[in-house]
């Protein structure tokens, strides 16, 4: 067993870097890493045994949700639609965000009793780019 099937099995790693620690005791986070977890100015640091997790610190005013929703909406309001439009687009969004949220859930209460629905879900909504972008798929087709 290696060092990756033994901490990291089952979880969804995107990107694993060596990290060069300076004399002073500081590391420069990666620029992907930054970019892709929207860092600001503060990361949540826990000890384990087994080394340091960082985490992007979450205002404490806000949920992940408010802010995943100000992000469609700042997303929608950049691509240039009318009023009408603009307002059925985050309508939209917002439900298959809301739907997609939902399903994730079930999977994960099914997960915690050994049960799995993820291979009945194939031609269910299964991803997030389709609140931040309006144009899916290989053909490029509007979200309506």
């Amino acid at each position: 067993m290696n060092y990756y099937t033994e901490h990291f099995d089952g979880l969804n790693i995107l990107e694993n870097r060596e990290i060069t620690v300076t004399g002073k005791r500081q590391i420069t986070i990666p620029k992907s890493f930054y970019e892709r977890l929207s860092i600001d100015k503060t990361l949540q640091a826990f000890l384990t045994p087994d080394g340091i997790y960082l985490k992007p610190k979450q205002n404490e005013d806000e949920s992940v949700y408010d802010e995943d929703i100000k992000s469609i909406i700042k997303k929608v309001m950049s691509e240039g639609y009318s009023s009408e439009e603009m307002v059925e687009e985050i309508a939209y969004r917002i439900k298959k965000y809301n739907e997609f949220i939902d399903n994730r859930i079930r999977e994960f209460e099914k997960d915690l009793g050994n049960e799995s629905e993820s291979d009945d879900l194939e031609d269910e909504f299964n991803g997030l780019d389709v609140f931040f972008d309006s144009e899916i798929g290989k053909d490029d087709q509007k979200i309506k």
